[in-house]
């Protein structure tokens, strides 16, 4: 049964649910009413929307016999809008402005011209890698404004976790349930080292280390509980350098401080010049994820932007591939 409720929408007393109504005129009969207003005749607006005369006309008429009352008067071959027509015309045009709004929108989102892309990462890839992706995704979307922060895994998460619309690139793990998270690559840890220091080869094993100056990352930090798991049951000599990142134990390296393990993103080309760069043993991979809120999917400028990223990121690793063979 159904009953109207105080506003005199009607509600279905079995579901208290409210009933729809059917419009009174069907999108497509707005569509050609419209079409008609704006040329003036049948024939002119079936050419606007695509369709046959005879059809626009049946459309017409099926509408003026919905509604109940004419919409047009002919005389001599000509369509005049009745009152109603013009009344009708209005809110149409209305509506149509907003359709127009949502469409400058939705097309402004497709090619980035509105909106901003807030991106967080770790201190390595944020020395060259993610800049250079932002370099190559600023081409594609010339207008998006960009906030670019590296941070440190303890100050990255919080801020995707707290932030709104935050996407992060992390190296390391991340562990909960309010962020969702994305493979991007795989990279091997590397041992770098003073020119000559290390026996040349394509790789080192963690035992070759102790003789030689050592710099280490604190044993609280990401990168230094992975060096711990590099070392396993092998003796981690002491350090005669301890830092918080890779990017600062590769230039303590070039200036012949000591030897390290790093992550393969602060390498580039000119690391090369300076330091010998070797496989160690036992392997390692790291792997880069994307990382965002659980309750904020990614908007579309984000996806773009992952997929730039990662191409960035497996040209290095190939790269740093070719320059060590």
């Amino acid at each position: 049964m159904h009953h109207p409720d105080p506003t005199g929408q009607v509600t279905d007393v079995a579901s208290d649910a409210p009933i729809q109504r059917p419009l009174a005129m069907s999108l497509r009969q707005i569509e050609t009413f419209r079409a008609i207003m704006i040329t003036g005749s049948i024939t002119e607006a079936a050419k606007m929307l695509f369709i046959t005369q005879p059809s626009a006309s049946r459309i017409l008429a099926a509408a003026e016999s919905r509604v109940g009352f004419p919409l047009f008067e002919r005389s001599k071959g000509r369509l005049f809008p009745t009152p109603e027509a013009r009344r009708i015309y209005n809110e149409v045009e209305t509506a149509y402005a907003g359709v127009q709004r949502v469409d400058d929108l939705v097309r402004a989102i497709i090619e980035g011209r509105s909106g901003k892309l807030n991106i967080v990462c770790s201190p390595s890839l944020g020395a060259e890698l993610v800049p250079r992706a932002i370099a190559l995704f600023n081409q594609r979307y010339p207008d998006l404004q960009i906030h670019f922060e590296p941070l440190t895994h303890n100050n990255l998460i919080p801020r995707v976790l707290l932030g709104k619309d935050y996407l992060g690139v992390s190296m390391f793990g991340v562990n909960s349930n309010h962020l969702k998270t994305e493979a991007l690559v795989d990279g091997p840890m590397m041992c770098i080292s003073p020119p000559g220091w290390l026996a040349p080869g394509g790789s080192v094993r963690v035992s070759d280390l102790p003789p030689h100056p050592w710099i280490d990352y604190g044993h609280d930090t990401p990168l230094g509980a992975i060096v711990g798991d590099i070392f396993g049951k092998h003796r981690r000599p002491s350090p005669i350098v301890e830092v918080r990142s890779a990017i600062s134990a590769r230039v303590l390296v070039k200036e012949c401080v000591g030897v390290a393990i790093v992550d393969p993103f602060c390498i580039d080309a000119s690391t090369f010049q300076r330091i010998d760069v070797h496989e160690i043993r036992p392997a390692r991979k790291l792997r880069v994820h994307a990382v965002y809120s659980q309750a904020e999917p990614l908007s579309h400028a984000g996806r773009a932007f992952i997929r730039t990223l990662q191409s960035v990121l497996e040209d290095h690793l190939s790269a740093i591939d070719a320059l060590r063979r």
